[in-house]
């Protein structure tokens, strides 16, 4: 018989991957070496290869820390009285808003990563690597997607946006930063960087690539829910940026391909101020 070392599902003799994890399955130790290894600390990035059970088990921790972040909000907007209007017209409240709900989002991902130091972490998410050929593919995605979006029903302009047109001085771009550097970088560390290729570890590319366009369409359903294009070029662009880290080992890809997508929105709002 044999054992996956990770979620121990026991096969036959001549089976060589976990069906779940798809982890290389080892014979089943004796008992007395098998007690011996119980305390034996875990096996870290690049050692241990992430599949889907982490994946899964990331986004479950990521849904819960969502649910403290906006309990613990509600209460400091309850004993601070202030309304929650004030997130939309106050920068600072915002901006300090969304560092605390980005930091809920990644810190899952780099304790699920294992990635035990800060040059592992760059390697395991494709942080070191430098831009590849393919993101000129990226970007021109990004504004064909974002331009035919518009033209086509995008729908009305996110909050951050229209916050930043409503607003009166230098301190109307600290809306800009989420939009600019915290959706671009943190969302594809998390997205492409940990949970496609977790998925990837387990899952064939085409449901790969439909799990993380779910997760999409969740967590920008704001938008999604008010036009049908929305979540036609959110999908789009979430299966060009899942194709650069296929076939890129660079996340700066997606990162700059992200990054163009959002930025182009200012150009097209650009009239309005």
């Amino acid at each position: 018989m044999k054992k996956c070392p990770y979620c121990g599902k026991e096969y036959s003799d001549d089976a060589t991957n976990c069906a779940i994890d798809n982890e290389l399955l080892l014979d089943n130790p004796p008992k007395t070496q098998a007690a011996s290894k119980k305390h034996e600390p875990h096996l870290t990035f690049p050692d241990y290869k992430w599949s889907a059970r982490d994946a899964w088990k990331c986004l479950g921790m990521i849904l819960i820390l969502t649910f403290v972040a906006v309990f613990i909000l509600a209460i400091i907007l309850i004993a601070l009285h202030i309304p929650h209007s004030t997130f939309q017209s106050n920068a600072s409240v915002y901006f300090f808003t969304n560092i605390f709900a980005y930091t809920a989002y990644l810190l899952p991902v780099i304790y699920f990563g294992r990635t035990k130091t800060f040059a592992t972490f760059l390697n395991g998410f494709g942080l070191d690597c430098k831009i590849s050929k393919y993101v000129w593919f990226g970007i021109i995605m990004a504004l064909i997607i974002r331009f035919h979006g518009h033209f086509y029903g995008w729908g009305k302009f996110p909050n951050d946006i229209i916050s930043f047109e409503n607003t009166i001085g230098s301190e109307r771009y600290l809306f800009l930063v989420p939009l600019l550097l915290f959706g671009p970088f943190i969302e594809e560390v998390v997205n492409r960087g940990f949970l496609y290729k977790a998925f990837r570890g387990s899952y064939s590319l085409e449901f790969s690539m439909a799990l993380i366009v779910a997760l999409t369409i969740i967590t920008h359903w704001p938008q999604c829910n008010h036009s049908p294009s929305t979540t036609f070029s959110l999908s789009a662009l979430t299966i060009v940026q899942c194709y650069l880290r296929e076939k890129s080992g660079s996340l700066w890809d997606c990162i700059l391909c992200h990054f163009v997508f959002n930025a182009s929105l200012l150009f097209i709002a650009a009239p309005l101020w």
